[in-house]
């Protein structure tokens, strides 16, 4: 989906990482790795982890801190600059240590727009904090980076399918219950041009599944029929099986 949609789209993204708050917010889970015996908790060398009574208390709200802290972030910038760029796409991945992180992605086309991007980024890393997030950007003082459309679409969804070195799998950071429920976000301005969304990927592999004798014809409208075998044909690898 992610492949197909930022294709249409075409040009260039700008994005960034919105990371969790420290071990002063989210303290070591001693006992996990007190078989090592004193050492710097290091969670991708020697697998340390938060505390999970204060990885669920800090997790269980999150979806709607993030969306407190992107509005505030989006109107700090309307006023200074008198616009905000829509987001375009907004990805939720766990950390080595337990914690939830979020991509929020921009479609970038002139100097101006990545202006934009970077002023917001700016913005979120200003007011992180008082929402009860960490950090904005990533290691080495990357704050934000600028890649075409389907190198992202390929960095965002690597580890999505079947895992990325000792990243988790899209299946089991559903499961996962300090993460949010909707793991990846698109907007509907954009899926609505190309018709490329979840649910017309399960109804092109139900289609698939009715062409070869698995399943009954589905009781869908004359209208919703047509949409999919367009989009089957339009992209006929859904119609070659699991």
């Amino acid at each position: 989906m992610l492949f197909a949609n930022l294709k249409h789209l075409g040009g260039f993204v700008m994005l960034s990482a919105v990371t969790p708050p420290g071990k002063e917010g989210l303290p070591w889970d001693e006992a996990h790795c007190s078989h090592i015996g004193p050492h710097s908790h290091d969670p991708k060398r020697l697998g340390c982890r938060i505390d999970p009574d204060a990885l669920a208390q800090w997790s269980h709200d999150i979806s709607k801190r993030w969306k407190r802290l992107h509005n505030a972030a989006r109107n700090a910038v309307k006023r200074k600059h008198g616009r905000c760029l829509p987001l375009l796409l907004r990805a939720w991945e766990p950390q080595k240590r337990g914690a939830a992180h979020v991509h929020p992605v921009f479609s970038v086309q002139t100097p101006a727009d990545v202006m934009l991007a970077g002023a917001y980024f700016a913005e979120l890393g200003r007011l992180a904090p008082r929402h009860g997030f960490g950090f904005v950007g990533q290691k080495r003082g990357v704050s934000q980076q600028v890649m075409a459309a389907g190198r992202a679409a390929a960095y965002l969804s690597s580890y999505f399918v079947t895992g990325k070195r000792e990243k988790a799998t899209l299946s089991e950071n559903a499961k996962n219950p300090n993460l949010p429920r909707l793991l990846i976000w698109l907007t509907p301005t954009l899926t609505q041009q190309t018709g490329m969304t979840m649910r017309s990927r399960r109804r092109c592999r139900q289609l698939w599944a009715v062409r070869v004798g698995l399943l009954p014809p589905p009781s869908w409208s004359a209208v919703e029929l047509a949409q999919t075998i367009l989009l089957a044909g339009a992209w006929p690898a859904v119609l070659r099986g699991p």
